[in-house]
């Protein structure tokens, strides 16, 4: 584990009015926060996913906070492995920012509080190819299904959209035994750098994790009926010593993750646009993932 001692001022108006809810989920009713209430330094919990969307608006804030940030790589199951054992050990956690299939895990056991999860950013899976290189079609899933058959090796990220790649996406396109074989899981920023050396013909990544310098051309987004778009959420933690401050928090990243130019960043808000819900976890059961 690693710790960023990040102890930083924020601004944040007491008198701010609820954002609406996020697409994928009805706001549920709670109590208007105030600066008054909170418990102060404000005890965040975040995967290191969420770190550049905290960096990126973090200029706007102004209240004494203490951040943990955890690596979180992995399927999200494996992700909530690494967080239940800080979160069951720590004395105080007030707010957890993370994928919001990590979340709702948490929530499962307990660890997060159940009801409303502030959905803050989302990106979506993209393709791309090495820079130079002819430019496959990608307007529907039959193009896709025609793209990946053709690559001579593929790929993704072992940690957001992995779970999706290969229970959803492939699958679906019937392609496991002939897409598996070939394709290869790394560190999402990985994907570009396999790509670029040529090493890989076609990458699979979230567009957030696509590095400005690497030398590849984006193909496009994953169409639907298979598009796939990670979201990052935040949500009050189980044992929250601060629980005005973690609502206020949280609704500040979704009013300012609204407001924030994103150009090039491969991040977009989620407050107010419209978009298919996260990925479910049902099929993921909690109890088999006790530390």
């Amino acid at each position: 584990m690693r710790l960023l001692p990040l102890r930083r001022s924020f601004l944040l108006s007491c008198a701010a009015a609820v954002l609406a809810g996020c697409a994928s989920e009805p706001p549920q009713p709670d109590a208007e926060p105030s600066l008054a209430h909170a418990s102060l330094p404000v005890q965040l919990l975040m995967t290191e996913g969420f770190v550049p969307v905290h960096r990126a608006l973090a200029g706007q804030l102004m209240i004494p906070t203490q951040i943990r940030a955890e690596p979180g790589y992995g399927a999200p199951h494996v992700v909530v492995q690494e967080l239940m054992q800080y979160l069951q050990q720590a004395r105080c956690v007030d707010l957890v920012l993370a994928p919001r299939p990590v979340l709702q895990l948490l929530q499962a056991h307990g660890l997060v509080r159940q009801g409303r999860l502030y959905d803050v950013v989302r990106s979506p899976l993209i393709a791309i190819v090495q820079a130079g290189r002819p430019l496959p079609v990608l307007k529907d899933t039959e193009d896709a299904k025609q793209m990946l058959e053709a690559a001579r090796s593929i790929a993704y990220p072992s940690a957001d959209g992995s779970d999706f790649i290969e229970q959803k996406l492939f699958p679906e396109l019937d392609l496991n035994a002939k897409v598996l074989p070939k394709s290869i899981k790394v560190f999402g920023p990985q994907v570009a750098q396999l790509v670029a050396r040529g090493d890989a013909e076609l990458g699979l990544l979230l567009r957030s994790e696509l590095p400005r310098s690497a030398e590849v051309q984006v193909v496009g987004k994953i169409p639907h009926p298979l598009a796939y778009e990670a979201v990052y959420s935040a949500g009050i933690a189980g044992q929250a010593c601060s629980t005005a401050g973690a609502q206020l928090l949280a609704r500040f990243y979704q009013r300012e993750a609204a407001m924030h130019d994103w150009s090039g960043s491969g991040w977009e808000p989620v407050a107010g646009v419209s978009q298919p819900p996260a990925p479910p976890v049902e099929h993921l059961d909690p109890a088999e993932y006790q530390p």
